[in-house]
């Protein structure tokens, strides 16, 4: 890269208009007789290429202490501009100014998408409250404080009851916070779709339950006190942001020194695969990071119908939650396969794609 930057870099700009010139270079090259300078071009004009990319779109190297080349990683999208060069010296290597082309097209889509999700699921969600499966009718609360801390996640065990402070993140509609306050706890529920909050507001009043509402996105809880909660449930709403990183960050913040932090997150692969009526699941799509998924359609089981979400590779999932000040004390996979359901079902489909991943940390 610096001889790139000291020799190159006299005639070449890091301008998107100077890969025409790379790959008239490269082209010349390519019919040249001696090559034995081909993987010194590949390194010097793909650290050129990188750099461009660099300060064009907000990207990073990766994979710096890999055998390999390094990668870069745009809105998620890995892609190595060495290996590319790599290519381009061979006779049926794609032209440096299509792979910008495809990344600009790429890069331009994906925050298109993400900008379109925030509205687009706010509106499914509201359509989605009509489900009987996201809120709770009230007959189905726990008759009495033993049953309910029966029903609570083992995890939450630690924490002493009555009188812990729990918040329930993106969780209205009354099923979770009916039963942790029934159970002992201080609860805080927050989500972004006032037709469920309104339901924790009708048990909190109906049933004296200490129960408070508040109307927050994933990635903003600013008007939360920090370092005011014993405890944060996450059920399974990461997939519906693109910048998990940031509501990790968030969590943090309002979560007391050694609280618990236990969230539920789709699996990636679960995400990247189809669903097929003869349960011949297939990969259907890369494992990029923040990759938009949706709108989902009705055929599409493993995804809420109408809504836009996002994949979380592992590296955001488990990386982005020790990288926020926490320490990973269990992660499971919650059971949901049934292997003599039919093929095609969403219960057949968990046998071979596991679609949730649940892990319990800790604030450091």
């Amino acid at each position: 890269m610096v001889h790139a930057r000291q020799v190159h870099a006299l005639t070449l700009r890091l301008q998107v208009e100077d890969l025409a010139i790379v790959d008239r270079i490269l082209d010349h090259h390519r019919v040249q007789s001696d090559r034995s300078d081909d993987h010194a071009l590949a390194l010097c004009y793909g650290s050129w290429f990188g750099e461009t990319v660099l300060k064009h779109w907000g990207a990073q190297w990766v994979g710096l202490h890999e055998p390999q080349p390094p990668r870069l990683s745009v809105d998620g999208f890995l892609c190595s501009p060495i290996e590319a060069v790599a290519a381009r010296l061979h006779a049926d290597g794609v032209p440096l100014v299509e792979r910008w082309q495809a990344l600009n097209a790429w890069v331009t889509s994906r925050r298109q998408a993400v900008c379109d999700a925030a509205t687009g699921n706010a509106g499914a969600w509201d359509k989605l409250a009509n489900d009987p499966r996201f809120h709770v009718h009230p007959q189905t609360l726990p008759p009495d404080v033993a049953t309910a801390r029966a029903a609570i996640d083992p995890w939450l065990n630690e924490l002493p009851l009555p009188g812990s402070k729990l918040l329930l993140l993106a969780a209205g509609g009354g099923t979770h916070s009916g039963l942790h306050a029934a159970a002992g706890f201080n609860v805080t529920v927050v989500d972004q779709c006032e037709r469920m909050l309104a339901i924790d507001r009708q048990l909190a009043e109906r049933f004296a339950l200490a129960i408070t509402v508040q109307e927050l996105s994933l990635q903003d809880l600013s008007p939360l006190p920090p370092a005011s909660f014993d405890a944060v449930v996450q059920p399974v709403s990461s997939c519906y942001v693109a910048d998990l990183a940031a509501v990790y960050r968030q969590v943090a913040r309002v979560l007391r020194s050694g609280g618990l932090y236990i969230a539920q997150h789709k699996q990636p692969g679960s995400m990247q695969a189809s669903g097929s009526p003869r349960g011949d699941y297939r990969l259907r799509l890369p494992a990029f990071a923040g990759l938009p998924v949706g709108p989902a359609l009705e055929t599409d089981e493993h995804l809420e119908s109408g809504t836009t979400e996002f994949i979380h590779p592992l590296e955001t999932l488990l990386g982005e939650l020790c990288r926020s000040g926490f320490v990973i004390e269990a992660v499971t996979e919650p059971p949901r396969g049934d292997a003599w359901a039919a093929p095609g079902s969403p219960a057949h489909r968990a046998c071979y794609l596991p679609p949730y991943l649940k892990m319990k940390a800790r604030r450091r």
